[in-house]
């Protein structure tokens, strides 16, 4: 099968992103001066790249589409199309509506014109050896050469037709794809006497960018088996000839629209579509599709692919060249977190690795507790995402194996991969009591008034998942000297005082009966108070501070929060209700330029937590 495809129009090139995954690789990038529009191999390691715009016309490559160089030729300065028998005879469909063929392997060219009234360039060309060969452009008109391409005849005409690609199988029997349209569906012709008579095998819907040019492809491997696209979500396949057609989407959601087709064997075959420049792989003859990521691009961005095996291939953009290296995934996974060097994590950890380098389509992830097993996650398919996130607590002071498997679509699953990674759930405090009493009610304790004596329960979740209790034991009694253990979280005034750390105060009430209650506080700064787990990039700043202090985060969610700044001695100056915003957050507290020199402290309260700090004003 021969892929000879030419977009009309000149798309605005966009920014190449970062590889996603290494199956196909970007091995030149002509920017704007560069328009490429096909690409054939003539054996393993030698192919060729048809070029329309920076006037250089073909490149070259020698080593198996690593590396590509142009090949200058007077007159060969825009290529459509490009087809070779093998390493030395082949021919070009140049924009002038001319051929050009080679016979030492592209030291020289000859041309011959074939222009007739009206006619666009060869779309595609086709050879069956040295002297038959096919070729359609796109205005109505397919031909056949029997002198190598010298002289042209034309064996399908019709003005209301525009033709996108044919495919011959033999000397007799071939196929043309085209439509009456730019709207309308796609038509297939075959025919069995080399071109004389044609009979319409399929009219098939599709999209409404048309259906015509570089948006149709055939591809028959003998005369019974053969695939076609044009631009939609689905698959069209043969097994009798073209005489019946069953079609297969290539994507199951979105709107990856198939450009390309190209099969090495009846199971194995690529398919390039407008998914963000995915190329979809199948390994079951087209039943069924995976995508292979490669650069995002733009909607129309493919132009050709050929792939001379399993495992070696490349496909052409407009300004790139893409290398096809295949191979089995290497199962060499660097964990970033859990981190390796910690023997306890935490509850709800963050899975993440390094990405693996070679040709990977994604990764499959088990969690379980044994080496290898899946009673906790998996194997889930992550695709090419490096992290995930457990959705779910685990059991603390338990050990924990994680498997990570690289695989791709054509060799499967990594082999060899190792020893899972062992981790242990972090071992959670116990529970903390505080032990007091008072005379009379009503008692508070943090932000807790209490009337009558007894047990009190308070969960707070740290960091690592765990949720730390304090039981408060609250008597009361009678006495006038009175020991108070309380806690307090961190950055929480304690009768307008803020403490950074373990305090004892002494204290002296007056009582209702006129008595002087001596109270002994010993205050317990509690510092793994829930912090938001949904904001993340936490930054108050400047630090000292002058005229306006900033506090920038960002949020997973929407919620409420209260932003409040103490004094010193605990005294609120300054509290707002804020509107957090899904992303980046940014407050300005301007009021601050106005307070005397000294220590300050802010507090951020939401639903899922609080964070809190101090400044300097200077």
């Amino acid at each position: 099968m021969i892929h000879k495809y030419i977009l009309i129009s000149i798309y605005c090139l966009i920014a190449i992103s970062n590889i996603k995954a290494q199956c196909w690789q970007t091995v030149y990038s002509g920017g704007n001066g560069n328009a490429f529009t096909d690409v054939f191999f003539s054996s393993d390691s030698v192919g060729w790249v048809s070029e329309y715009i920076s006037g250089t016309g073909v490149y070259k490559t020698i080593d198996n589409g690593i590396s590509w160089e142009p090949n200058d030729f007077e007159g060969l300065d825009q290529g459509f199309s490009v087809f070779f028998l093998d390493e030395n005879i082949g021919w070009v469909g140049h924009s002038s509506r001319t051929i050009f063929k080679t016979e030492d392997g592209g030291e020289t060219w000859t041309e011959y014109d074939f222009s007739m009234d009206d006619l666009t360039p060869p779309y595609d060309i086709e050879f069956l050896d040295p002297d038959t060969g096919y070729m359609v452009t796109s205005y109505a008109r397919a031909f056949r050469s029997r002198d190598g391409g010298e002289t042209w005849d034309i064996v399908f005409e019709n003005e209301d037709w525009q033709l996108a690609t044919l495919d011959f199988v033999n000397a007799q029997e071939g196929w043309l794809a085209g439509s009456i349209s730019s709207e309308g569906p796609t038509r297939i012709l075959h025919t069995t006497d080399a071109g004389e008579t044609w009979e319409e095998q399929l009219a098939a819907p599709s999209s409404g960018s048309g259906a015509f040019g570089s948006n149709v492809d055939l591809h028959f491997l003998d005369d019974q088996t053969g695939w076609f696209v044009n631009r939609t979500n689905l698959i069209y396949k043969t097994e009798d000839g073209g005489e019946t057609w069953e079609s297969y989407p290539i994507a199951q959601e979105g709107n990856a629209f198939a450009m390309r087709i190209f099969f090495i064997n009846d199971t194995l075959g690529w398919a390039p579509s407008t998914d963000n420049a995915a190329i979809y792989v199948t390994i079951d003859g087209g039943l069924s599709w995976h995508p292979q990521s490669t650069d995002p691009y733009f909607n129309f961005g493919n132009t050709s692919i050929f792939m001379t095996s399993q495992d070696n291939g490349a496909a052409v953009y407009w300004p790139l060249i893409k290398h096809y290296l295949g191979g089995p995934a290497a199962c060499n996974i660097q964990l970033i977190s859990p981190s390796p060097s910690s023997t306890t994590t935490a509850l709800q950890p963050e899975i993440k690795w390094h990405k693996v380098p070679g040709c990977v389509d994604g990764y499959r992830l088990s969690v379980g507790l044994i080496p290898g097993g899946t009673e906790i996650i998996g194997p889930l398919d992550v695709g090419l995402d490096t992290s995930y996130m457990m959705p779910f607590a685990l059991l603390e002071d338990m050990d924990y194996y994680i498997s990570i498997v690289p695989y791709n679509h054509v060799h499967g699953l990594a082999t060899n991969c190792g020893e899972p990674f062992a981790f242990t759930a972090t071992t959670c405090p116990p529970t903390t009591l505080v032990d007091t009493s008072f005379c009379d009610p009503p008692f508070v304790w943090v932000d807790t008034s209490f009337e009558e004596a007894g047990t009190y329960l308070f969960e707070y979740l740290t960091s690592l998942g765990c949720d730390s209790v304090v039981v408060l034991a609250l008597s009361q009694e009678d006495d006038i000297y009175t020991v108070i253990d309380t806690a307090l979280v961190i950055g929480q005034p304690y009768n307008e005082v803020v403490y950074e750390s373990d305090t004892i105060l002494t204290e002296i009430y007056a009582a209702s009966n006129g008595c002087d209650s001596i109270v002994q506080v010993q205050l317990t700064i509690i510092t793994t108070a829930l912090e938001p787990a949904f904001i993340s990039q936490w930054q108050v700043f400047p630090n000292p501070v002058s005229f306006g202090l900033w506090f920038h985060f960002f949020s997973r969610i929407a919620t409420s929060a209260r932003l409040v700044i103490y004094d010193a001695q605990g005294r609120e100056l300054f509290a707002t209700e804020l509107l957090v915003q899904v992303g980046a957050n940014k407050y300005l507290v301007e009021a601050i330029r106005d307070w005397p020199v000294g220590l300050y402290w802010y507090r951020l309260e939401t639903r899922g937590g609080s964070l809190s700090g101090k400044v300097l004003k200077e």
